[in-house]
């Protein structure tokens, strides 16, 4: 009975320790999952980030484009009315003026 008892209670601390090994590994393993998740949200706000600046970098470079589309359907209309009203479509005049209002009023020289 006593040698039962015994094999018992053996069994019962090996389950024991097998049991602790689990609950480690699986605390490891959580540990390790949770790392990768918090890594690969940085690596999404990065990366939203780089989308967001680059949408707004090609919004701007369209907005500062020389060549402005117009109303005309076909490029003849165009050619007419730029012959009958050049200078309603001249942009480079009004390029020129944004360049002077946007300038510092300062004398000084920025140097790199």
């Amino acid at each position: 009975m006593k040698d039962k008892l015994s094999a018992h209670q053996e069994t019962i601390a090996i389950l024991s320790q097998q049991k602790d090994a689990q609950i480690k590994l699986y605390k490891t393993q959580e540990d390790k999952e949770l790392d990768k998740f918090i890594e690969l949200e940085n690596k999404v706000k990065v990366l939203d980030n780089i989308v967001y600046k680059t949408g707004q970098s090609v919004q701007t470079m369209n907005m500062l484009n020389n060549k402005c589309r117009t109303s005309f359907a076909k490029p003849e209309f165009l050619n007419k009315a730029q012959r009958a009203n050049p200078h309603l479509y001249d942009i480079g005049c009004y390029n020129d003026n944004l360049a002077l209002m946007l300038a510092p009023d300062t004398d000084e020289v920025i140097r790199l």
